[in-house]
């Protein structure tokens, strides 16, 4: 065969191989030509301004409740109405995440956030034993020692000075989730700083600016950039600290179970026992009931770590700040809070509804998003192949028709008119077969840590503070949360 030929063939291959995903593409811009939305120099715009979520909600009373943006050459169809979050979020066929989460791969691997299909179901029904009420209701008592850890470090705050309340809360969820779910003593609240956190917030603001930036999604080279530099030295601390907690907990394993007897696999009605998170994935691989290697387990740990604490620190901390700005608000909370002291784990209404009304102004994921693998009925639209949908959770909770003057904070709404609620107007833990696993795990510890800090001390609004939510990988204030605290006394006032 001839030089020439050999060309022609190998331009003839490269086009055969291009031509379906160029076709494809002419479909996805036919398509996006039916609905509105910005330019590409609207959204370089507006992620250099650093205000997406502002940016988001001028689309949606510009465009209406769906819309679309071009991502480069990724086309994504955003979406706010309950109705058409309902057929999102329960359809089985629409498990697989969109393209913007292999950015997260290089941290969380094939983890249950990133994984989709058949992988994803076997991992999904081998970790929900791990969140079950009787496995949550031995969480309790470490995330009470951890909470009483961050409320002696509170005290040398508490004289009604302006601070930034956010660190401590990191710190603790840290403690929390490492104690709870993987079996280690982190004391990372016991340490000035902690490079973990560091590291997650690190690669989080690396993480969001690449998956707005048409240059960082495609460049090959980007490992090499400053960013990417970045980027690898944050993953080195939190693989480093990931490895660290299985070697460690799987060394206590062996010692246990080399000296325990085996009734102590047993609880005191004699059933088996259900084991934690990081125990239950060690002991599977051990066992080799379900093939999972290192990797795997290190990688749902990585998972669990930043979801468990992250999403958590910002929910407390967001609902301190809109406690402290709506002082009844808070004295309710508090009422309630001392007259069930010690009873967490029961209905709490109010704290609850406080929790949900934090959550629905500041959900923890601002969006989720699928990718589309087969041409996807919603309403009255044909989403095509190739394209992504985001449920853009953080304009629906502020539908007016849900939630009337929806930037007000009133825990009321989910007190008196929640069953008259679109049961799918609230979705801050997602729903359908990919809503959030550890749900409960969360209700829980921020019903815990909320109580106890509300019997501590009293919260006052900084009056010069407001927060700017950034939509990183999970809502966080880009200026901090700062508030004031006073000490309460036992009986509930401010010393």
């Amino acid at each position: 065969m001839s030089t020439l030929a050999l060309v022609a063939f190998v331009l003839w291959a490269a086009f055969l191989f291009y031509l379906p995903k160029i076709l494809n593409f002419l479909r996805l811009q036919r398509f996006a030509k039916t609905l509105p939305g910005p330019t590409i120099g609207e959204l370089i715009a507006n992620v250099k301004k650093g205000e997406i979520l502002n940016w988001l909600k001028e689309l949606r009373e510009k465009h209406g409740p769906v819309f679309r943006i071009w991502f480069g050459k990724d086309l994504t169809v955003m979406f706010t109405d309950p109705e058409d979050i309902k057929q999102l979020l329960g359809n089985n066929q629409l498990l697989t995440k969109s393209r913007n989460y292999e950015l997260l791969e290089p941290w969380l691997g094939k983890g249950l956030l990133t994984n989709g299909g058949e992988s994803w179901h076997r991992r999904r029904k081998l970790l929900t034993p791990g969140f079950h009420f009787r496995i949550l209701s031995e969480f309790k008592e470490p995330m009470e020692e951890n909470c009483r850890i961050l409320v002696r470090r509170l005290t040398t705050r508490a004289n009604g000075e302006s601070f930034d309340i956010y660190p401590y809360i990191t710190l603790f969820a840290l403690d929390a989730i490492c104690e709870t779910a993987m079996g280690i003593k982190k004391h990372a609240q016991l340490q000035s700083d902690s490079e973990y956190v560091q590291a997650v917030q690190s690669i989080c603001r690396v993480m969001h600016k690449q998956s707005f930036s048409f240059w960082q999604r495609l460049n090959v080279f980007f490992k090499h950039t400053k960013p990417g530099k970045e980027r690898e030295a944050a993953l080195k601390v939190l693989h480093d600290e990931t490895n660290r907690v299985i070697r460690l907990r799987r060394e206590q394993l062996i010692q246990e179970r080399s000296e325990s007897r085996p009734e102590a696999e047993q609880d005191d009605v004699g059933a088996k026992r259900r084991l934690a998170f990081l125990d239950m994935l060690l002991l599977t691989q051990m066992e080799g009931t379900a093939e999972l290697s290192d990797t795997d387990i290190r990688e749902e740990v990585d998972t669990f770590m930043f979801e468990g604490h992250d999403t958590t620190s910002s929910a407390i901390a967001f609902a301190l700040s809109l406690l402290s700005k709506n002082p009844a608000v808070q004295q309710r909370a508090f009422e309630e809070a001392s007259e069930l002291e010690g009873r967490e784990k029961e209905s709490m209404p109010y704290l609850e509804a406080v929790i949900k009304e934090t959550l629905r102004i500041y959900p923890s994921v601002p969006f989720f998003s699928r990718k589309v693998l087969q041409d996807l009925e919603v309403g009255k639209l044909t989403v095509p192949k190739g394209a992504s949908i985001s449920c853009l959770i953080y304009m629906l909770h502020r539908d007016p028709k849900n939630f009337p003057d929806p930037e007000r904070f009133d825990p009321e709404r989910f007190l008196l008119n929640e069953k008259q609620m679109h049961p799918f107007a609230f979705a801050a833990f997602s729903a359908g077969p990919r809503n959030c696993i550890g749900q409960k795990f969360a209700m829980l510890e921020l019903k815990t840590s909320l109580s106890m800090l509300l019997r501590n001390y009293r919260f006052l609004a900084d009056e010069d503070h407001q927060p700017k939510p950034l939509a990183e990988l999970v809502t966080k204030s880009g200026n901090g949360i700062k508030l004031r605290i006073l000490p309460r006394d036992q009986n509930g006032s401010t010393a």
